[in-house]
């Protein structure tokens, strides 16, 4: 420790951990993979990382972002969502043994439910019935005063990027990877209308990587000074 603050865990080391926790050899690759080549994972910890605010994961999959945040140092509490019974199982069991205040439940974020901080919703977007902007509106409401809903998605733009990340989306439902639904990828105005200016400040970026893929990442931060939504 230097001048009181506690060292922060590399992106390598937090990834190479978090892959370590998983079984069989090949999920465990597959985890190493992913954390080490994708970009929403550190770009999240670079926004997320002095706040105080938990976290909604909304399509939480595996259960990656709360475990890498977790090795990085964030200690507020995580929550996922998803549909995939298999990942949450896996995600649960992972976080039984390894990580606190870290939990996943099976439930689609379209059902009524208490929240209150910073919500995530990576690569799970088009995956959601063609009424995105009610959903996103509707989330909105439970973004702490100051605190970050955050989108990373493709946007539909017809580009060879966009059509890439079709064929990838197929390609991981037909192998039973993802859930068979079907996809609805969003356009840059579904998304960024939700968010009305007076009460949000609004960016977005590519971020792709080294990947072929057309994912974008969205940021809506609430105004400070807003009202925090009231609890149910």
């Amino acid at each position: 420790m230097k001048n009181g603050i506690l060292p922060v865990t590399s992106h390598e080391h937090a990834s190479a951990r978090v892959a370590a926790r998983f079984r069989p050899k090949w999920l465990q690759i597959y985890v190493s993979q992913k954390l080490r080549s994708d970009p929403v994972y550190p770009a999240t910890f670079a926004l997320l990382r002095e706040s105080n605010e938990p976290i909604l994961d909304v399509g939480c999959g595996l259960g990656l972002l709360a475990f890498y945040l977790r090795e990085r140092g964030f200690h507020p509490q995580v929550t996922g969502l998803d549909c995939d019974v298999r990942k949450i199982r896996r995600a649960t069991h992972v976080a039984a043994f390894n990580y606190n205040s870290v939990e996943f439940r099976y439930r689609d974020v379209r059902d009524d439910f208490s929240f209150t901080g910073n919500i995530l919703l990576f690569d799970v977007l088009h995956y959601l019935p063609p009424d995105q902007r009610t959903l996103l509106k509707r989330l909105a409401e439970y973004v702490a005063p100051g605190g970050f809903l955050m989108i990373r998605d493709c946007p539909a733009d017809r580009t060879t990027r966009f059509c890439l990340t079709y064929v990838a989306e197929i390609f991981s439902q037909r192998i039973s990877w993802n859930l068979t639904t079907p996809l609805h990828f969003p356009s840059r105005e579904t998304i960024c209308n939700a968010f009305e200016h007076e009460r949000f400040l609004q960016r977005s970026e590519p971020l792709w990587g080294q990947t072929p893929f057309n994912n974008h990442l969205f940021i809506f931060q609430r105004h400070a000074g807003a009202i925090a939504p009231a609890q149910g």
